[in-house]
C-alpha cells in the first residue's frame, strides 16, 4: 500500500451514507472482500499456505492487532480514561499458560479461536451500525433484523465448523444432527425475513442503504464459503479460514484507525497534548511502521526465541487485550471525541 493511495483529502469530508467517501469505503471497508476471495481461490487451487500466512501475519493481521496501541497507550487522554483497563494485558497473557499447565490446552485454544471469530463478527456489525447511523436509520425492526442476521451469518458457520472439527464425537449424535438441522432451518427463515425486509423498503420506494447492503452481501457469503473450505481441509482449516476472514477484517481496521487518528490527533495541524499518538498520526508510514514493529517485538520475536507451548499460549494475551480494549474505545455513545473523529 502506498501512503498516497490512502491519504485523506483536505478538507476531510464524509458523504451522506459513507463513512469516509464512496471511493475510500469501497476500497478499504467493502473491497477487501475481493482480497479474501482471491486468497481463498489461491488456496483452493493448491497455492502453498506458507507465503500467504507470512504476508498475512507480518504485514496485515499482526500489525492490526497492535495498532490499537496507537490510540490507547500512546494517547495521554485515553490512558487517563481507560485507567486500569490498560493493565489487562497482564492477566490476559497468563490465561493461556495457566490452562496449559492445568492440562486444558485444547480448551484454551477452542476458547481463543471462538473469541477471535466473535471479535471479527462484532467488527462487521460495528461497520453495519456506522452505515445505519450515516443513513439515519432508526427503525427498531430493521435494527434487530440487521443485528441478528449479520451476527448469526458470521457465527453459525464457525459454530458448525467447531462442532465438526473440535468435538469429533458430537456430529455423530442424533440429537446434535437434529439441532444442526433446526439451526439451519431457523437461519433460512431469518435470511428470508431479512431479504423480505429489504424488498419491502424497495417496493415502498424508500431509499436503500447501499453501503450497508454492499458490506453484508460481501461478507456473508464469504463466511460460509471460507468455513466450507476449512471443513474440506481439516488439517490446516483454521489457518485457511483465519487468513480469509482476517484479511477483510484487518484492512477495515487499519483504514478506520488511520481515519480516526488523522482526524483526532493530526488535523489540521498536529495537536498539543496528544503525545506519541499525535506523532504517529502525522504520516501513514509512522502509524503502520509502528504497528509492524510492535508486532515483531511483542508477538513474532518471543514466539521464535522461545518456541514453547507456554509462550505460544501467553502471546494470545496480546489479541485478548486488543479485543477488550476495542470493546471500550469504539463506543460512540457518550464519546464526543470519537464521534467527531469519525465524522458522525
Amino acid at each position: 500500500m502506498s501512503t498516497q493511495s490512502i491519504s485523506l483529502p483536505r478538507p476531510l469530508t464524509a458523504t451522506a451514507n459513507w463513512i469516509i467517501s464512496g471511493r475510500e469505503d469501497l476500497t478499504w471497508f467493502i473491497g477487501p472482500s475481493l482480497v479474501s476471495y482471491a486468497a481463498l481461490a489461491l488456496m483452493a487451487a493448491g497455492f502453498p499456505l506458507a507465503p500467504l500466512y507470512l504476508v498475512w501475519l507480518l504485514g496485515i493481521d499482526g500489525p492490526h492487532v497492535v495498532a490499537t496501541v496507537t490510540r490507547t497507550y500512546c494517547d495521554p487522554a485515553e490512558r487517563k480514561r481507560l485507567g486500569l483497563w490498560l493493565w489487562v494485558v497482564l492477566p490476559a497473557s497468563l490465561i493461556g499458560p495457566l490452562l496449559v499447565l492445568a492440562g486444558a490446552e485444547s480448551f484454551f485454544y477452542i476458547f481463543a479461536i471462538s473469541w477471535l471469530h466473535y471479535h471479527i463478527a462484532k467488527q462487521h456489525f460495528g461497520f453495519v451500525m456506522l452505515y445505519k447511523h450515516k443513513a439515519r436509520e432508526r427503525d427498531r425492526t430493521d435494527f434487530l433484523l440487521d443485528r441478528y442476521f449479520i451476527l448469526t451469518s458470521l457465527m453459525l458457520p464457525f459454530g458448525r465448523f467447531a462442532v465438526h472439527n473440535f468435538f469429533s464425537v458430537l456430529p455423530t449424535l442424533p440429537f446434535v444432527q437434529r439441532l444442526d438441522m433446526l439451526l439451519l432451518v431457523a437461519y433460512a427463515a431469518l435470511t428470508g425475513s431479512w431479504l423480505y425486509r429489504q424488498f419491502h423498503h424497495w417496493k415502498k420506494g424508500e431509499t436503500l442503504n447501499i453501503p450497508k447492503l454492499m458490506l453484508m452481501v460481501a461478507v456473508v457469503p464469504m463466511q460460509w464459503i471460507a468455513f466450507a473450505h476449512a471443513t474440506a481441509n481439516p488439517v490446516d482449516g483454521l489457518m485457511r479460514v483465519g487468513i480469509v476472514c482476517g484479511l477483510f477484517h484487518s484492512f477495515q481496521y487499519h483504514r478506520l484507525m488511520w481515519f480516526h487518528n488523522r482526524n483526532r490527533y493530526a488535523e489540521p495541524e498536529p495537536q498539543t497534548g496528544t503525545g506519541m499518538a499525535g506523532i504517529l498520526a502525522r504520516r501513514f508510514v509512522y502509524y503502520f511502521g509502528a504497528a509492524v514493529l510492535l508486532n515483531l517485538v511483542f508477538a513474532v520475536a518471543p514466539s521464535k526465541l522461545m518456541p514453547t507451548s507456554l509462550m505460544k499460549a501467553a502471546i494470545w494475551g496480546i489479541p485478548f487485550t486488543h479485543y477488550i480494549l476495542d470493546s471500550k474505545i469504539w463506543r460512540v455513545r457518550g464519546n464526543k471525541d470519537l464521534a467527531a473523529a469519525l465524522h458522525l
